[in-house]
């Protein structure tokens, strides 16, 4: 998620101060997830509200657990704010549109299209054609057109590769030196040996996957689980 992360922000020209802070917020963006019980992360089937209420203080458990280390201070609207929606029906404030840092937007795209193209409890990975439909029917609702139009620019460029992993919720990364004001540098999140699926974006792909697919599940639900 980290590189999908950081193509679409080179794809939308933003500078390298802003990629470095967008890297570090994108590897500890769900770092909340830790003060979440596994029976509701693993769970396969769908959440009940009340788990689901608990499943969305993940963002906020998150940006607690880092506000104590000055140098993150930057990182934390990443990890705190990006499953706020354009049309203000996100969490965990109601956000809306620009009131949304780019940071958390460019990190909620990159963050939807690694859910859908990679298999969890709760449902099985899109193809990255499926992927995309359900996303664009989300830009302008949930996600930024922009970055959205930039993740279509490096998917049509062949940039991304598909990683089919079946993810269990993975634990966060370790944090940078705990709480303290001197903490370690964070590493570079090192992705298991992938399969790669190339991604071929024309209407007779789109057509054939469409056709050996199960139907998707409601993209709105898909997209706030993760």
């Amino acid at each position: 998620m980290t590189r999908y992360s950081l193509l679409i922000a080179r794809e939308m020209g933003l500078d390298d101060e802003f990629l470095e802070i967008l890297r570090i917020s994108a590897q500890l963006h769900d770092v909340g997830k830790i003060g979440i019980e596994d029976h509701i992360l693993k769970k396969p089937g769908a959440l009940t509200p009340e788990e689901f209420e608990i499943m969305k203080t993940h963002t906020t458990k998150g940006a607690n657990i880092l506000r104590p280390v000055s140098q993150l201070k930057e990182m934390l609207p990443g990890i705190e704010l990006h499953h706020e929606a354009l049309d203000g029906r996100g969490y965990p404030y109601g956000l809306q549109g620009d009131q949304i840092p780019l940071l958390a937007r460019v990190i909620a795209v990159a963050d939807t299209f690694d859910a859908l193209t990679t298999n969890r409890p709760y449902q099985r990975a899109h193809e990255p054609q499926e992927a995309l439909k359900i996303i664009q029917g989300l830009v302008g609702k949930r996600l930024d057109p922009l970055a959205v139009a930039a993740l279509i620019a490096v998917l049509e460029r062949g940039e991304i590769k598909v990683r089919r992993l079946v993810r269990a919720q993975a634990t966060p990364p370790p944090l940078p030196g705990g709480a303290s004001d001197s903490p370690a540098p964070v590493p570079a999140v090192t992705a298991p040996a992938p399969v790669a699926v190339e991604v071929a974006l024309d209407s007779k792909a789109a057509a054939a996957s469409a056709a050996s697919s199960p139907a998707p599940l409601d993209p709105v639900a898909e997209t706030t689980r993760f």
